[in-house]
């Protein structure tokens, strides 16, 4: 099944799941588990992060593994999803299945693992029962931070007077921004401003444009060069000697 405008190429949904183990039956049955019956003849790669997460981890159940191993599972997930991948693990922990969970934060930890590990310089420094080390591992990072208190910072180098903008300039106004895939709308009419000493912060489920917005300012989106950012009046590399972006990684397959 398609969405309006999606083209009829690449795999669906179900077929990703079954890649490696053909049950339609299972399939079905995971799905349902994980609340993507709905997603089953969509193509993948229309899918969102959330969505593409519990599709890859259902590929992974297909074959009824007695262990199975997560590579940063909640990255790129907004707090919903988080939860409900988190509730999700909990159900394959108390039906039988080991779970390793490879994560980078403390407060990713759910309330159903047993034991954890840390990982330092390419060695497992300590393990035991996750209560235990977590205080341990805590107060290690606490000390830690205590100890960078009186740290001076360096100071930002002076923007080039050639690539200033002038004081009481917007930043960023985009006019009416449209991004579509297959004429089907991700960005409809967007219009944004920002001006000097803002600070804002974007919010949405997956899937709801978030990055696409971003990519848009930063000059990295395709469509981009179709938009008007009326503060930068510039192409997308000049527009780049004005920003600074740090974008979080995440992986997209098939």
């Amino acid at each position: 099944m398609l969405g309006p405008g999606e083209d009829d190429t690449g795999r669906t949904t179900a077929e990703i799941i079954q890649d490696e183990v053909k049950d339609a039956p299972r399939c079905m049955q995971l799905a349902q588990q994980f609340g993507i019956t709905a997603l089953l003849d969509r193509r993948f790669k229309y899918l969102s992060t959330g969505e593409t997460r519990k599709t890859l981890l259902c590929q992974a159940l297909m074959s009824e593994p007695d262990l199975l191993i997560l590579d940063e599972p909640f990255d790129g997930l907004d707090v919903a999803s988080r939860q409900q991948l988190a509730e999700r693990l909990a159900s394959l922990h108390q039906s039988g299945i080991t779970l390793v969970l490879v994560l980078n934060r403390f407060d990713e930890i759910p309330e159903f693992v047993q034991f954890a590990g840390v990982l330092a310089d390419c060695t497992l420094a300590e393990t035991g029962a996750k209560e235990e080390l977590l205080q341990q591992a805590l107060v290690a990072q606490l000390a830690h931070s205590e100890q960078l208190e009186g740290v001076q910072l360096p100071e930002p180098d002076e923007p080039s007077a050639r690539h200033a903008l002038p004081a009481n300039e917007p930043r960023i106004v985009l006019n009416n921004g449209v991004v579509s895939y297959n004429d089907r709308p991700i960005l409809n009419n967007l219009s944004w401003q920002v001006n000097p000493g803002e600070h804002w912060q974007i919010v949405g489920p997956n899937g709801a444009g978030k990055s696409t917005l971003l990519s848009l300012v930063t000059g990295d989106h395709p469509q981009g060069l179709q938009q008007r950012f009326d503060a930068f009046r510039t192409t997308s590399r000049q527009r780049r000697n004005h920003l600074g972006y740090q974008k979080a990684y995440r992986l997209r397959q098939q």
